[in-house]
């Protein structure tokens, strides 16, 4: 004996009059045969429903300053994090994981919404950003000189403090932080 459908009865597709099925668009309802059917995330989708793309808004220009904000932010504490805690051979680790804390903190400040520019703007927040924080630990705790004479005094030690395998860890931090925010 064959159970019974509750509820199911076929119906003609309604692109193909003479065919007969049980199938349904998951979103408007509308009868559908398993050759005009559109395979997508959420379920069997008619030919129309399936074609229109889902679109993501664009990151705002507010959300992206205030992104921009929060990445250089974070970039800057783990700047003068690494300048006051010593890692010796260890500061790969912690340069590395600036990268993924500016991306992640850029991606919840932007809703999760990737954009080149976010990802452009979070490569920069991170190589620039503990840079900064070096360099603004360097003027606060430098005596009462000329405010001018201390910021270009604070960058060149920011710089220096940092080595050319810093750099080279900051750029890859860098990549890091700009995937993490594009891959949403």
């Amino acid at each position: 004996m064959a159970p019974e459908r509750v509820g199911a009865e076929p119906a003609a597709c309604s692109r193909h009059r003479t065919v007969q099925t049980y199938l349904r668009c998951s979103r408007c309802g509308t009868p559908i045969c398993p050759r005009c059917l559109v395979h997508t995330a959420v379920g069997a989708r008619c030919p129309s429903c399936g074609s229109e793309r889902q679109v993501r808004p664009a990151v705002g220009f507010v959300r992206l300053m205030g992104a921009t904000g929060a990445g250089l932010g974070i970039g800057m504490l783990a700047g003068m994090a690494l300048a006051i805690i010593p890692f010796g051979g260890l500061a790969i680790i912690p340069l590395l994981l600036t990268g993924l804390l500016v991306g992640e903190a850029m991606s919840a400040a932007a809703r999760r919404r990737g954009s080149w520019l976010l990802a452009l703007l979070a490569f920069a927040c991170t190589v620039i950003g503990p840079i900064l924080g070096r360099g603004l630990l360097v003027i606060l705790l430098s005596p009462g000189v000329d405010v001018a004479v201390r910021a270009a005094v604070a960058v060149e030690v920011a710089l220096r403090s940092f080595g050319l395998l810093g750099i080279v860890l900051l750029l890859g931090a860098g990549v890091l932080a700009s995937t993490r925010v594009q891959n949403r």
